[in-house]
Parts: C-alpha cells; structure tokens; sequence
C-alpha cells in the first residue's frame, strides 16, 4: 500500500469492490501531479561476524519454526499457529531458545563462580518502519531524530515511495542514496514495490498510462517484464525480499490496458478475467522469479494487501490468488498483511464498516487463515489512522500492542513493520510513535517496552560446580561476558534454534570464590519434612576452597508464587464508564524467565466469565462491578488480582 506524503484525509469507496477500503496514501509533494486524489537492525572464538541476511539464513537452517524461504535457495517454511496455546506461550516455545553457557580454562578445566552477563544486541525477528527518501535525504541530517530513531528502533525498513515504478524511473539517484542509508545502518530493507496498478499516484509511468487508455497491450507486456528485471538486478541481494505487484485485489489499471472489458469493474470477481487470478499477473511472478534464479539471487518473492483483518470479503480472495501464483508461477514466499487497524462500529469480519480494534487472539486466528499456504506472513504496514471511532492515543497503544502481540506469538510470522513512525513524516499525521513535536505517544512505551524489554534478554548469574550456566534467551545475537578474579572475556553468540545452543568462554583464573548458602523452607499438606546439610571442600591446584552448606526443611499447604507475586495482573482499558460501554481488560505478565503464564480466567462481576489474556464486557446496569484473574504459570503456582469498575 501506499506512498509518502500527501495529507488528504479523504477516505475512498473502493470502485472495485463496493467496500470501503484504506486509502493510498501520497506525497503531493513528490508527484508530478501536486493534486493527485490520496489513494489509500563480534564473535570471539564461537561465530565470525556475520550481517543480517546469513543470520537469518543461520536461522532457517537451525529451525524450521523459524526459516525464511528463499527464491533462488530453498522454499518458505509455513507454519501456523497453536491457538489453545496462549500468546505468552506461543512466545516461549517458538521465540526463546536455551542457552547453556560453559566457563572453562585454556587446560579444559571447568571454572565455578565465575560471573557471566548475557546481553541481547539483536532480534531474530524483524521489527520495522516505513522510510521517507525525501525526508531522510533531503530533510534531514546526521543528529536529526529522524535519522537518530531509525536505527535506534529498527532492524527493517521499507521505502515508502521511491522504489515504486515512476518515482523510481525519475527519482533514481534519490532511492539509491535512502537504500544505501538504511543498509549503512545495519538494516535490512524489503523491495516495495516492482508494480503498482494505482493510477494518478505517481505509480505508472506516464508512458504506460497512455498505452492503459489506448489499450495498448504489447507495451504494457513488454514495459512490466523489462522493469521488473531492471529493478530486482540493480539492487540484486541488497534487499531481502520484493513484492512484486501490490494490493492486486483492490487496484489493477495495468490489467484494464490488457484485458479491457474481460475485467468487470464494479464486481470484478464475476468478470471474465479476475484480476488476482489472471495470466498476466502469473506472467509478472513468474518473470521476477526467472530474474532471481537466472542471477542467484537470494530474495524472496512476496504479495502484499489490505484489508486481511477486519474484513470478511479478503479472505477467499487472497487464498485464491496466492494458490493461483503458486500454482502457475512460482512459490510465494511471503504473504504481506498490511494491518491498517480502523476504528469502527460495524462487526468485525464483515464487510460492513468492520472494527479493526481486536485482541491478539483475534489477530492470531486471521493469520491463520494464510499460514498454511507455503509461505511466511509479515505484518507490513501497520498503523492506527483510519476510522472515526478513536477514543484516545492511549486505546491506539492498545491496538499496537495486540497486533504486535499477536504477531510476535505467531510461529509463521517473521516481520512486524510500520507505515512510519512519526506524525511529521506520517500520511495521515497519525504515527504509532511519536507526534508532530517529536514527544512520545503512549505507543512509544509499549513498542519499547515490549521490544527491548519484555522480549530482550537480559540476564546474569554465576556458573555452577561444573562450570555451567544456563539460561532462557530470545532468538537472536547476545554478547556473553565471563570473569573470573583475574580475567574476564566477552564473545557473541546467535541463538538461532528454540531448542539448546551451547557455548564455552575460555578464560584465565578462578571464580569469585563466593560461598553460597541456601535456606529455603516451604509447608506442604503432608507435612512432610526433610532436612539436608552437605558440606563439600575441594582443594585443586589452583587453590580453590569451595563450600556449600544447604539447610531445606519443607512443610507446603498450597501452591502460590513465590513471595506471594502476581503471576499476571489485570491492565484496565478504563476503571469507569457507562452502561453498554465496551469495558476492555488486558494483563501484564510478571512472571520471571524460570515460568509463564499457562492459564488465564476472568469472572467479571456480572455473572460473565471469560479465559486468556484479553477479555471485555459490556456491562447493562449501574454499579460498581469486581473484577477477577486468576492466573496459573508453568510450575503450577496461581495467583489472583482484582480491579473495580463503576458503571454509571
């Protein structure tokens, strides 16, 4: 979807479908028609430094829950997902591996006590945002916030605007210079886009346009291929991935030069050729696929769309045409899912102005709906704009944080990005992360809390007798540091694989020699007691003393958290509102690394019940309702919290 700047808030009925649509967006500033309509992220002694792309390939061949497919290599992995699991625990199982870490010294002896950090440096998954080419070339400069975030945010990036055909053709020098920022960042970039059948958005040469109205169908055959090729061979593996046409259900004026009448305009599935399902637009895959092998290329082949999660009408339709390219052209190895969340009335999933405000679950139930078509899902171009029906920036936080949530807990996902960041650079000057000034939106904190918090790892500790130290660490490149009382030594490592990596840190002298006692004492129903003193010396040639004393005595009635912690607490949309108001409840996680959340269940004060992370209610009558969670994590512990909501 979509170009850079314009700020029309005009919101189109799609001609083609009948069905109110997200608009195209476009930088009136970029086009050469200033009028045009707005159209809806160092090794030592374990791993070489490595970039990105063979990362991920490092990924794909250590897991296949987490494989990226390639054109010119080996297929998408598809992957759907697991929906009796919870988000949290699709998280664990499919987005952590385990580290185990072993400290030894030149001779191989085996080091206890020593000290060791993990430290996240990288995701895995791609975490991404659109990027204006003029704003970033043109507009700023080194220092600015907007070159600052980018990678300070980021480890993906698509342009906005630039690689798109006529910008491209007469803005080269323009595009090149962006693309090679963002790959000077250390970013990955996605090909947006080889062919876009939008008219009058600065996305079809002027040439080809001349040849749709005159039904000039060699051109245009001949003019597609030839751009195709020119486009895919002049970044070749710069770029990870390419769409090769966008948002084909919706917007196909290239079609039209070509087959004319065949297409049925006002319901264009019942023509005689359907756009998404028609020969031409198999001859256009099939053509980027050719390019890719015929230069060994390492790029994925993608499609790309809108209106996959509120609406009901995508669904077939976008089955139909990835099943038709992979049957007549060439695998698709990514389905893009443009996630321009609108607020509205209507019932989601129908066709009939839909509410894109849904819960994580929801979100993870319509990517199903294209997991198991052979390919991996990205989430695209995300953003909160559309609709009338926002309460506040605080509930478009909240629709982040379930799209990301969703996204982030679906094993076939590999990518969430954004259609920008910031309302200055933002098509509709509504931005998921900052506002006009550059200060914060709400969402800024739950991308930030999420991304480089709950999900990054972080940990320390100390190895054990046998020189061992494990922990729990989201997919990625983590920098692991080992000291000892006369050395110390930091190396990095990319935990690629959901099951076990393991790493050994050869360093000079001893552990720190600390002792360790532990006095745990628990009751239990069967009154059970059992008391445990050992005490171990061990006197090497590096005159290392170690002692341990362990005095257990354990007597458990129930079981709780430890400390009496809240596994989960209740996260309120609002604590107060009037009667028929959607009353929104979602819950914190405040398990540790050692256990998640394993079950979920609400009783919310009026007799309702509900399971997961997320539930509402519409409450029919005044007063002042209880609300209760009761949470269970992995060990078996459970733990209740409340919040009380007025209903006036």
């Amino acid at each position: 979807m979509t170009n850079d700047d314009t700020r029309d808030d005009g919101e189109l009925t799609d001609e083609q479908t009948g069905i109110e649509t997200a608009n195209e967006p476009i930088d009136t500033d970029d086009a050469d028609d200033p009028t045009a309509a707005e159209v809806t992220a160092e090794a030592d002694g374990v791993l070489e430094s490595i970039d990105r792309r063979d990362y991920m390939k490092a990924v794909g061949a250590a897991a296949a829950a987490s494989a990226i497919g390639g054109a010119a290599s080996s297929p998408a992995t598809a992957e759907t997902a697991d929906t009796s699991l919870s988000v949290d625990e699709r998280i664990q199982e499919h987005r952590t591996g385990d580290l185990e870490i072993t400290v030894q010294n030149a001779d191989g002896s085996t080091v206890s006590s020593a000290d060791v950090t993990v430290e996240q440096q990288s995701h895995a998954f791609d975490f991404g945002t659109a990027v204006n080419a003029n704003t970033l070339i043109n507009s700023s400069s080194e220092g600015d916030n907007y070159r600052e975030y980018i990678p300070e945010l980021f480890n993906t990036a698509v342009m906005e605007n630039r690689h798109k055909w006529d910008f491209w053709e007469n803005e080269q020098q323009l595009a090149d210079e962006a693309t090679q920022w963002i790959l000077d960042q250390g970013l990955d970039m996605r090909g947006h886009v080889c062919l876009w059948g939008r008219e009058d958005v600065a996305a079809i040469p002027s040439d080809i346009q001349t040849a749709i109205d005159n039904e000039d169908a060699e051109t245009i055959r001949t003019r597609t291929m030839d751009h195709i090729e020119e486009i895919i061979t002049h970044y070749g593996d710069d770029l990870t991935e390419w769409e090769v046409v966008n948002e084909v259900m919706h917007v196909y004026q290239m079609q039209l030069g070509v087959y004319g009448d065949q297409i049925d305009t006002e319901e264009p599935w019942t023509g005689e050729v359907i756009p998404w399902t028609s020969d031409l637009l198999a001859d256009w895959y099939s053509q980027a696929a050719d390019v890719i092998e015929q230069n060994g290329y390492d790029l994925d082949i993608a499609v790309n769309d809108f209106n996959q999660f509120a609406y009901g009408y995508t669904d077939d339709r976008y089955v139909n045409q990835i099943q038709h390219l992979n049957d007549n052209a060439t695998d698709i190895d990514i389905v893009g899912l443009q996630a321009h969340v609108g607020a509205r009335q209507g019932e989601y999933n129908s066709n009939d102005d839909p509410d894109g405000r849904i819960s994580a679950s929801q979100v993870v139930q319509e990517m199903n709906k294209w997991a198991d078509l052979g390919a991996r899902l990205k989430i695209t171009e995300f953003d909160t704009y559309n609709g009338d029906d926002w309460n506040s920036d605080q509930e478009r936080a909240d629709m982040l944080e379930n799209y990301l949530r969703g996204a982030f807990s679906h094993p076939g996902c590999d990518a969430f990005i954004m259609w920008g960041f910031w309302d200055g650079r933002h098509w509709e000057n509504e931005a998921p992360l900052f506002y006009d000034d550059w200060s914060e939106k709400p969402a800024y904190d739950v991308w930030t809390g999420l991304v480089f918090d709950e999900w990054w790892t972080d940990e320390s500790g100390t190895t054990d007798g046998s020189g061992a130290y494990s922990t729990t660490a989201f997919l990625g490149e983590h920098e692991i540091t080992v000291s000892t009382d006369s050395d110390s030594a930091t190396t990095t490592v990319s935990v690629t694989d959901t099951g076990t990596t393991s790493v050994t840190v050869d360093v000079e002298g001893d552990g720190t020699g600390t002792e360790t006692e532990t006095d745990t004492e628990t009751e239990t129903e069967t009154d059970t007691e059992t008391e445990t003193d050992t005490e171990t010396e061990t006197d090497t040639e590096t005159e290392t003393d170690t002692e341990t004393e362990t005095d257990t005595e354990t007597e458990t009635d129930t079981e709780e958290p430890p400390s009496g912690d809240l596994i989960a607490s209740i996260d309120p949309g609002a604590t107060s509102g009037s009667t028929g108001d959607l009353m929104q409840f979602w819950i914190t996680d405040e398990t540790g690394n050692s256990t998640w959340i394993t079950d979920l269940q609400w009783e919310l004060g009026n007799g309702s019940t509900g399971s997961g992370w997320y539930t509402d209610e519409r409450y029919q009558s005044a007063g002042t309702y209880t609300v209760t969670l009761t949470a269970t994590d992995s060990a078996g512990n459970t733990s209740t919290d409340e919040v009380t909501v007025q209903i006036s």
